[in-house]
């Protein structure tokens, strides 16, 4: 164990911690950092397995200590903080998060090491794995991803930061087996009922989804199990399995087993926009399988709604109208009802989203209406550097919140609240706290600024769905029923603002 301290010249130290030959992955680093960055003092604390890649966003991020000596298996702990004292309590405390043994749990030398003893060790019990997760360094997953096809897993690859070219080998390997390597970066995926990642409490249902995307994932089959449709299965793929490199060959490997599902009557494949290559191909195979009689939804996020006419595909451009299509298809209604009497919304609009692909949604809506907007993904690597992802950790919005209250010319804010496996337990009332402060700095200054947010989420999420929006309004937020009808709402008053001014 090393460890070193430098003054950073702005009333804070910056303090490191270096575990030599230390793992632990990113899920375990990210829940560490949340508590450690809660204690008094502690302004900011980054969590990393020291690959090049996780220094670089540490130092992106003014989070990198001068002189930082550490190997990509070292484990890095790194405190910004008010004082010293307070900087060495908070790294003694993660330390000692990272390496307690809780609940009589067996010490990390009497684990299996390698997927071969897992499977030797299962193999014991009269087990046979047959799904492994893997949520480690980049620099390593392919390495366990490759073990595990090997031995006949499916993978669920929580990692990211592999290369495209190991993603190709890898889904080529496991294509060849007819077995699923749902990632790198894979965020959501329901399999049997079994959610991995970030994944709603959603009913079984006849709607199978293959999706690029984690948030886009969630947005679509939490709608589907308010239409009552419900999810056969969610296969995560990546969100570059899609890309004129990898050439969808995961999805159509997911294709392959939702096809040959007899619980999936409908099919839904959510993503950003493929290449056009990939995207010739992919719909030319998704109307040999709406030839068949299992109908299809493409939804593709920026693109035109078409219906099948010809194709026998349904395209849809939101994921709200992909989880319409989808539910209509599996003969279900699903009714959007958007928020009536919108007030003129002066100013620039800002998004501040935990989801990438909502944020993307809104993106693109927002454009369409010609609204000067700046959405930004707070889970972006460039945003975290080693701190837990905001859908974990819902204070590093809060921040970003009252940061964004004292910029002129702002007229409106969008937020996104995602629910279920693998989120806060409570993400919504940091948020709350965060805007009530927000609005009422910006009243003191003469301005006006709002708030509109949409929750993603069930009514079976452990978060209360009905609990975390009542939370929001009483706070003064509105709230909207999808994130496409939070932008809509947005785009109707500021458009009413506008007309007002041409009077």
């Amino acid at each position: 164990m090393t460890a070193g301290s430098e003054s950073t010249g702005n009333d804070t130290v910056l303090s490191s911690r270096i575990l030599q030959h230390f793992y632990r992955d990113s899920v375990a680093l990210m829940a560490i950092a949340s508590v450690t960055e809660k204690e008094e003092g502690v302004v900011r604390v980054g969590a990393v397995m020291a690959t090049p890649a996780n220094l670089t966003i540490l130092a992106d991020s003014q989070m990198l200590p001068e002189g930082l000596d550490a190997t990509p298996d070292d484990l890095v702990f790194v405190v910004r903080a008010e004082d010293e004292e307070t900087a060495a309590k908070a790294l003694d405390l993660a330390e000692a998060g990272l390496t307690a043994v809780q609940d009589g749990k067996a010490l990390e030398d009497e684990k299996p090491g390698t997927i071969r003893e897992t499977v030797v060790d299962a193999a014991r019990d009269g087990l046979t794995p047959n799904l492994a997760t893997v949520s480690i360094a980049g620099t390593y997953a392919p390495i366990v991803v490759e073990q595990s096809l090997r031995n006949g897993m499916h993978v669920f690859c929580f990692s990211d930061n592999v290369s495209i070219e190991d993603e190709v080998r890898l889904k080529t390997l496991a294509a060849r087996d007819q077995l699923l390597v749902m990632g790198p970066d894979c965020g959501t995926a329901i399999l049997d009922g079994i959610p991995l990642g970030f994944a709603n409490v959603v009913s079984q249902g006849s709607v199978g989804m293959v999706a690029a995307s984690g948030t886009g994932a969630q947005e679509v089959s939490r709608l589907l199990d308010l239409a009552g449709a419900g999810v056969s299965q969610l296969i995560g793929v990546g969100g570059r399995d899609l890309s004129e490199k990898v050439g969808g060959i995961m999805t159509g490997v997911a294709l392959d087993f939702l096809e040959a599902d007899d619980e999936t009557t409908v099919i839904a494949v959510v993503s950003k926009p493929p290449s056009p290559a990939v995207a010739e191909k992919l719909l030319d195979r998704l109307g040999r399988i709406a030839a068949t009689g299992k109908p299809v939804v493409a939804c593709f996020l920026g693109l035109d709604d078409k219906d099948a006419e010809g194709t026998g595909v349904v395209v849809r451009g939101t994921l709200e109208g992909g989880a319409i299509a989808a539910a209509r298809l599996a003969g279900h209604k699903l009714d959007i009802t958007d928020i009536s009497g919108s007030e003129p919304i002066r100013g620039k609009v800002l998004g501040l989203y935990t989801g990438g692909t909502l944020a993307s949604e809104a993106k693109i809506l927002l454009k369409r209406a010609g609204i000067d907007h700046e959405i930004l993904d707070l889970g972006d690597d460039q945003y975290t550097a080693g701190r837990p992802h905001p859908m974990i950790e819902p204070q590093i919005r809060a921040e970003r919140i009252m940061e964004a209250s004292a910029e002129p010319g702002l007229g409106v804010i969008l937020l996104d609240v995602v629910l279920g496996h693998g989120a806060n337990s409570d993400p919504s009332t940091p948020v709350a706290q965060a805007v009530m402060k927000a609005r009422e700095a910006a009243r003191a200054e003469g301005r006006e600024l709002r708030f509109v947010a949409s929750v993603c989420g069930t009514k079976r999420d452990p978060q209360g769905l009905e609990r975390q929006r009542s939370i929001l309004k009483d706070a003064g937020i509105i709230v909207a029923e999808t994130n496409a009808s939070a932008v809509r709402y947005v785009v109707a008053a500021t458009g009413a603002a506008a007309a007002e001014g041409e009077k």
